[in-house]
């Protein structure tokens, strides 16, 4: 009898899942079927994806190094290629050594706009920073204090990689000027700062001592100035004495490590 029972027990459970199986088959069937393809789906674009970014390293490379060898026609149009067609950061990258290939071409107007152009489209922070100064570096010669000020300021905070060449490239604005208060204000800022480059903080160092010989020079000419003016005798006063050097190279060449 107790085997009769479990028979009766058994031919309903296969029943059950008889109809069940009628019921819901189709069902996860189908969504099987979907995970399936979804995962296959995946796994094509992936490796396209991949072979996207393989194609575009490698146009890169083969570019960087016709610019290397001085191929500069061939660099441009591997650069300029890439900047339309790669993927990832390589258009941004590309953009930038396109302005690289531009300067070295003697076209620095050119290069700006290129390195402007890499500031807009990058997404990465760290690159868009590079693109803007590499830019005010092009247009060193064109651009006011005000105008590299306004540019580089947002570079100058705390967490910016690019924070002391920022700051370095303002102090040169304004010591190329004739503001020695703030160049003086701003080198002093990065000669203390004991996480700057040790390059940066050399050349930091070196301005300073110039424009302090600067001020030395300076004061004696306004004080006779003002004897003149005053209807005293103004003394035997010398020309002041050239500067060591250019304004920009005893500030440092911006950006140089």
């Amino acid at each position: 009898m107790v085997d009769i029972f479990e028979e009766v027990d058994e031919e309903l459970r296969r029943d059950k899942y008889q109809d069940l199986l009628r019921k819901y088959g189709p069902w996860v069937l189908g969504g099987a079927l979907v995970i399936i393809a979804g995962a296959a789906g995946y796994q094509g674009w992936n490796a396209w994806r991949t072979a996207q970014h393989e194609a575009s390293s490698d146009a890169y490379v083969s570019a960087l190094r016709a610019a290397e060898a001085g191929n500069y026609s061939l660099a441009s149009t591997g650069f300029e290629t890439l900047a339309e067609d790669g993927v990832g950061g390589y258009p941004e990258l590309a953009l930038l050594q396109r302005g690289s290939v531009a300067l070295e071409e003697g076209d620095r107007e050119a290069a700006a706009g290129f390195f402007d152009r890499a500031a807009r489209q990058a997404s990465d922070p760290v690159i868009r920073d590079l693109a803007t100064l590499k830019s005010v570096w092009a247009r060193w010669d064109a651009l006011s204090f005000n105008d590299i000020e306004i540019r580089l300021t947002p570079l100058t905070g705390d967490t910016s990689p690019y924070r002391f060449l920022a700051r370095e490239a303002i102090a040169a604005a304004a010591l190329r000027d004739g503001n020695l208060e703030r160049a003086r204000e701003t080198y002093q800022l990065i000669s203390f700062g004991f996480d700057a480059p040790q390059g940066v903080r050399q050349r930091a160092q070196e301005a300073l001592a110039v424009i302090a010989s600067r001020s030395a020079t300076q004061a004696p000419a306004e004080a006779a100035g003002g004897e003149a003016e005053a209807g005293m005798p103004a003394g035997d006063v010398t020309e002041d004495p050239a500067p060591a050097g250019d304004d920009e190279n005893d500030a440092g060449e911006p950006g140089d490590e």
